[in-house]
Order: C-alpha cells, then sequence, then structure tokens
C-alpha cells in the first residue's frame, strides 16, 4: 500500500492574477512550498553539501483555483526513484476537497542530486532512497 504525503499551502493575496486565479508561475512557487516539508525529513541533515536542482516541471490544469479556495491541498508521491534523480507527483486540490475528488491541477518535478561543492551528481543515499521509495506510487 502506497502513502502520499499531503501539505497544505496558503494562497497570498499577491498570488492572485488579474482573472482572479491562481498563475502559472504562481503555481510554480505553490509546488515548490509543498515540496520543502516532503523532502525535509530525507535532505535537511546534508542541505549544506547536496543541493537538488530542478531538471524537468510538468503542470496540467484540469480547474481553477482561486484565494477562496486556500490552504491548498497539495499531495505528493515519488513517481520515479534513480541513482541520482527522482520524479516527485503532485495533485493540487481546493481546501475543502477529499483525496477522491479530481484534482484542479497535476504536475511532476524531476530533481537531480547535486554535489554543492564539487559541482556533479550526487547519487542519492540508501536512507533517502528508502523515504522515497515510501511514498512511491
Amino acid at each position: 500500500m502506497t502513502t502520499d504525503f499531503v501539505a497544505p499551502v496558503h494562497v497570498r493575496w499577491s498570488d492572485i492574477d488579474m482573472y482572479q486565479h491562481i498563475n502559472h508561475a504562481t503555481m510554480v512557487t505553490l509546488l515548490e512550498e509543498a515540496r520543502i516539508p516532503f523532502l525535509r525529513p530525507a535532505f535537511e541533515s546534508v542541505i549544506e553539501e547536496i543541493g537538488l536542482l530542478i531538471h524537468e516541471v510538468k503542470i496540467l490544469y484540469k480547474g481553477q483555483l482561486r484565494l477562496r479556495d486556500s490552504p491548498l491541498q497539495v499531495t505528493m508521491f515519488a513517481k520515479r526513484v534513480r541513482a541520482v534523480d527522482f520524479t516527485i507527483g503532485y495533485e493540487v486540490r481546493k481546501h475543502n476537497q477529499t483525496l477522491e475528488d479530481k484534482p484542479s491541477v497535476i504536475a511532476e518535478t524531476q530533481l537531480a542530486a547535486v554535489h554543492i561543492k564539487e559541482q556533479r551528481l550526487q547519487r542519492l543515499t540508501p536512507e533517502q532512497r528508502e523515504y522515497l521509495l515510501r511514498y512511491q506510487r
């Protein structure tokens, strides 16, 4: 049985565009805000040495999200875990929706681990892999 990680993310007044919904650039930032508590347990202890670089971001919009939909419920899971990179899947729902409701946004982010000082790709540790695989879907 897989487990998902759900993080509430608050929408700020400044996140709303002239059409009264969250625009694309803001959605990328909100996904990042959700990702921080998800990845903290696996990567916080090495944050001075190992960075996570974004390789690719994909976002599919299924419905509008507005200020009144806050806090957004961002469900995250590992889609793929490889030696030096992994992909996180996201489902973004309004605050009053459950996991059975269709998400308004479906996204994924591929991240690569990089040794900061040596500027090279870094293999994930067994503990990091184990953590991510716990959330694999």
